[in-house]
């Protein structure tokens, strides 16, 4: 299971016109193919690109962007997934804690857990339920606890 979300970085600040919308999906559309040819077997997880709140006027862009990207998905080998719902209201105005204050772009604890909550029934379906032993170690939110001796 390949789960991909991109394109916030090329969306930018600004509220893009139709021609620079059409240039985004088709990157995305070629991270897709580059993924089934190396993966023939593999889910993609196609994630809308998530709302940004540095400029709600990019809110349009991303809504464009995203119908685009929905029709990239067959439901088998390609599944479309938005949580944009559960990050933001209808207008794209985010909901507090779920994105980063600094950026507005990357997820927070919270917001990652709404992610999580929604790719689990997709990896139960594709992967079947969870072991009974969850062998991973525990998160520690700081990428430092790699280095440091257990």
């Amino acid at each position: 299971v390949i789960v991909l979300l991109a394109g916030t970085n090329n969306v930018g600040t600004q509220p893009r016109d139709e021609q620079t919308v059409a240039e985004i999906a088709r990157g995305i559309k070629a991270i897709i193919d580059i993924c089934q040819q190396k993966t023939s077997n593999a889910t993609i997880v196609l994630m809308a690109i998530f709302p940004r709140n540095d400029n709600l006027a990019v809110m349009p862009t991303i809504n464009r962007i995203n119908e685009k990207l929905a029709g990239f998905a067959d439901g088998t080998r390609v599944r479309f997934l938005t949580i944009n719902d559960r990050l933001a209201d209808p207008e794209g105005k985010l909901f507090d804690g779920v994105l980063n204050e600094r950026d507005k772009l990357h997820p927070t604890i919270k917001g990652y857990q709404i992610w999580a909550d929604a790719l689990k029934p997709i990896f139960r379906e594709l992967l079947g339920p969870p072991g009974t032993i969850d062998l991973a170690p525990p998160p520690t939110g700081d990428p430092s606890a790699a280095r440091r001796p257990q």
